[in-house]
């Protein structure tokens, strides 16, 4: 009698795991059912104001997969398909659905920021702070930040969310790694030479970095207007102002040619191509199959060189534009100096908060 009881109870306990288990299985299920269609409902809502409005007909949607759509231009659609070469051709893009550059494109500087996949808050710190659109010239040139990212298997549906919502990610095809940044940088290069053919230049930073628009605006892009029209790429070039990357990361200088050990390249946290410039190296690269040693110095160094591209070195330029790689909080080193263009501390990463004391000092000082 007693082994038929404790049976019971045996049994009832199993029955009860096996219930509850089913439970969780129908609420996940139930989850995952209620963010598909509320994505269907975005791309319904989509597709609603593209039948009514006239003022995109002539544009052409395509979708590759289902959870994917691109919205581009054939004039946009024609230098991807059709004319890349070597290791551009292994370059893909993923706009944003709503996103359509046609229309402005002369009228926009692009600042292009390198941003990991998985660094979402920061990229909303961003946009919070100094990346939020702003007017230059006369309120005649719109200075738009775009977020190139990688790609990150276990990030995807929220890179697509990301897009959804705000129009400025882009995704390529290439992993979030060191090791691939020359690669990254010549996906930055290529999407602002397909989509805005019409930018005179674009600026190149990463999403650690804190930026002083209105010293941007105000003081720096004034000086360099006069050479935007010029083969030329203007940054910090040195090895004092080289950017040393962790353990696990891939380091450069063995891929320095042995001929020349005065080959410069620029800081990578932040610099300006011209549209010039990028069309000397994207036709360089376009020769070249694969990049045997993708390190910082690879684009604006290597290839730079290769290309005859020629530097405006912002370190020994009359007006002393400097920066700051502070080991405390940028907020501090922006209280301190004022004409700093920008400034990027381990902290920023480590704490979105770090974006927002940074910015209101800098709006205090405005």
């Amino acid at each position: 009698m007693p082994t038929r009881y404790y049976g019971r109870r045996r049994f009832l306990k199993i029955l009860l795991i096996s219930v509850i288990l089913s439970l969780i299985f129908v609420v996940i299920f139930l989850r995952r059912q209620d963010i598909f269609l509320f994505s269907q409902f975005l791309y319904g809502l989509h597709f609603s104001y593209l039948n009514n409005s006239k003022e995109v007909s002539n544009h052409i949607i395509l979708q590759p997969a289902p959870t994917t759509v691109l919205q581009i231009s054939l004039s946009s659609l024609k230098p991807l398909q059709k004319t890349q070469k070597g290791v551009l051709s292994s370059i893909e893009f993923i706009n944003p659905v709503f996103l359509n550059l046609e229309s402005e494109s002369s009228n926009i500087i692009p600042i292009i920021v390198l941003s990991n996949a998985s660094n979402i808050e920061a990229r909303d710190a961003i946009r919070r702070t100094w990346g939020y659109d702003q007017l230059y010239q006369n309120n005649k040139i719109q200075i738009r930040v775009f977020f190139l990212v990688g790609i990150e298997d276990f990030m995807m549906k929220r890179i697509h969310a990301e897009q959804l919502l705000f129009d400025d990610v882009i995704q390529v095809h290439i992993p979030d790694m060191y090791s691939f940044i020359a690669y990254r940088e010549l996906s930055a290069m290529l999407w602002v030479r397909s989509y805005l053919p019409r930018a005179s230049f674009y600026i190149k930073t990463e999403d650690n970095v804190i930026i002083n628009m209105k010293f941007i605006i105000n003081k720096f892009l004034p000086t360099i207007e006069r050479t935007t029209n010029k083969n030329i790429v203007i940054g910090w070039f040195g090895s004092e102002h080289s950017i040393p990357r962790g353990r696990y990361q891939k380091f450069i200088n063995i891929v320095l040619p042995p001929s020349d050990f005065n080959l410069q390249y620029a800081m990578s946290l932040l610099y300006i191509v011209t549209s010039r410039a990028s069309d000397r190296m994207l036709d360089a690269i376009s020769h070249v199959n694969r990049i045997e040693h993708p390190g910082d110095p690879f684009v604006t160094g290597i290839l730079r060189d290769v290309a005859h591209v020629q530097i405006k070195n912002l370190a020994t330029s009359p007006e002393n534009y400097s920066y700051k790689l502070s080991n405390e909080t940028c907020g501090k080193a922006l209280e301190t100096n004022s004409k700093l263009l920008f400034c990027t501390s381990p902290l920023l990463i480590k704490s979105v908060d770090e974006y927002f004391k940074a910015w209101h000092i800098l709006l205090s000082q405005n």
